[in-house]
This record gives C-alpha cells, sequence and structure tokens, in this order.
C-alpha cells in the first residue's frame, strides 16, 4: 500500500481540557496527518442531572476554540472524532456545526478518505454497560447480551434526561453486529482504518482489573470476518494496564486500545506503511 501517513490515536479524554491541550500540541511537534479521538470525548462528572449543559458548554467553550487554534496553525492536519458511551447524543449538533466549520470530520457511521488507498470510518456504540447513559449502547448481537447495574437507564434529550425500559430500547435499535455489517458494505474493508469504540472480545484491549474479557464479541467478528488493516479502539480504560500492551492481533489486522488515565494522556503513535506503534 503506496501510503505514508502518521496518525496520533487517543480515547476517552473525558472532557479534560489539558488532555486535550497536550494532544494538539504533540500533533503539531509531530507533524501528523491526522489526529484521531475514538470516543468519550466529554465530561462525565459533577451532578449528572447538569450534565447535558456541561458537555454543550465544552463543546463551544473549550473544544471548538482549541481546535480552531489548531486548523489556524495545521491546516492540512485532520481531526477525525467520535462521540462514545458517556457523550450526550443530544448534543451532537455542536460537533455536526464544528464540522462544517472544517474543524473536524465525524467518525461514526461514516467513511473518509485518508491517503491513497486507505480509508477510515467509525462506530460509537458499545454493548451494555452498568451506567446511565443508553444513547450509544447497542446489544452486541443475537444473544441479547446484557450487563445490568444500579443505575437508572435514561437517554438525552431536547428536554433533558428521561426514564427509559432498556429491553424496549435494545430492541428498537439495531444490534452492534447489524450496524458493523452495514458500516463494512459501506465502506472497503481491505483499506479502511475503523474506529470502534469497543474494542473486541478475548484480547489484550478488554480486560477489567479482575481480568475479565468484557470487550464485544460483535466487533471481534466483524474483524475476523473482513481482517481490515488495523481497529482502534478505547473504552475499557485500564486493559492496557492489566495486560501491558496497547496492542493485539486478530489475523493480519492490528488492534489498538491505548488505555486512558487520569493523570497522564495515554496516545499512540501509528505510522503507516507497517503500522508500526509508538505509546506516547
Amino acid at each position: 500500500m503506496a501510503v505514508a501517513l502518521k496518525l496520533l490515536y487517543t480515547a476517552d479524554l473525558h472532557g479534560n481540557g489539558g488532555f486535550y491541550r497536550k494532544l494538539l500540541r504533540i500533533a503539531a511537534k509531530k507533524k501528523v496527518n491526522a489526529i484521531v479521538i475514538g470516543g468519550d470525548l466529554l465530561p462525565k462528572t459533577g451532578d449528572f442531572t447538569s450534565l447535558i449543559e456541561e458537555q454543550r458548554h465544552f463543546i463551544t467553550d473549550t473544544l471548538r476554540p482549541l481546535l480552531l487554534a489548531f486548523r489556524d496553525s495545521n491546516p492540512a492536519a485532520d481531526v477525525f472524532l467520535m462521540m462514545g458511551n458517556d457523550d450526550f447524543q443530544v448534543n451532537l449538533h455542536l460537533l455536526e456545526d464544528m464540522e462544517e466549520e472544517g474543524l473536524l470530520k465525524l467518525l461514526h457511521m461514516r467513511v473518509h478518505h485518508l491517503t491513497e488507498g486507505l480509508f477510515i470510518a467509525g462506530y460509537s456504540c458499545v454493548r451494555p454497560t452498568p451506567f446511565s447513559c443508553k444513547d450509544w449502547e447497542r446489544y452486541d448481537d443475537e444473544q441479547r447480551i446484557l450487563q445490568p447495574g444500579p443505575y437508572k437507564p435514561v437517554i438525552s434529550t431536547a428536554n433533558g434526561l428521561i426514564d427509559i425500559n432498556e429491553q424496549e430500547w435494545y430492541a428498537s435499535h439495531p444490534t452492534m453486529e447489524e450496524d458493523l455489517e452495514q458500516l463494512a458494505q459501506m465502506s472497503d474493508p481491505k483499506r479502511t482504518v475503523y474506529v470502534l469504540h469497543d474494542p473486541p472480545y478475548d484480547t489484550n484491549l478488554d480486560l477489567l482489573f479482575n481480568g475479565q474479557h468484557i470487550g464485544s464479541a460483535a466487533v471481534r467478528r466483524f474483524i475476523e470476518q473482513h481482517q481490515p488493516p488495523a481497529v482502534l479502539s478505547g473504552h475499557i480504560h485500564e486493559s492496557p494496564k492489566v495486560s501491558g500492551k496497547v496492542m493485539d492481533r486478530i489475523g493480519d489486522t492490528v488492534c489498538v486500545n491505548p488505555g486512558q488515565t487520569e493523570a497522564i494522556l495515554q496516545a499512540v503513535m501509528i505510522e503507516i506503511p507497517g503500522y508500526r506503534l509508538k505509546l506516547l
């Protein structure tokens, strides 16, 4: 594949302005071709009932000015990103407005050109979690795997958070497996880097501290079937610390989860061709 490309990849920044600033500084210093942020962009701390507004303010007051300044000083670099399961979908229109400004390119269920012969596409949804927000949660596959939790399930709307029945919510939406197959049909898997927030099941990338694998079986089957060159994930922050690795392989596919901590930005430089990785 005749391409020469440097991607700076991270995920799960959760509204940490310091992490965003450091990420953009690294990107400018390293002269990367693209920054990719694989979900969970926005704050999740504080009063849960006010999080929609808090996330909205982060987008308009912090993220937009940072990306505007980055674009002005690095016009050749692309910024690809998508929401994750802790980001309220009701605020997505603000990111769409920023896309119209040329500040970013949204990834969820979209395909973009990276360079000659190579594309990038994304998928935000994860299998059911124990947490409240269900905007980006879907059943994994026909097994209808459900991970119960103690929190009240809600979705975000223009009128605020509303309670939902989980089983009815999942039943009214396609499964992850169905969505991923649609994404495969929209793209050319052999020539596409996929940014999938939920990591593949039973890898170095989906481990809890107790050693349990909780990634997506649908994501794993997607990789096994289509063998894309690379899959970039996040979601399970602690997995690389538990496994000691930010990378795994499923067949010929390079799979990455940089992990994330509260103290230190975890990001990976990916050089193409060869998919050489360097943890920054």
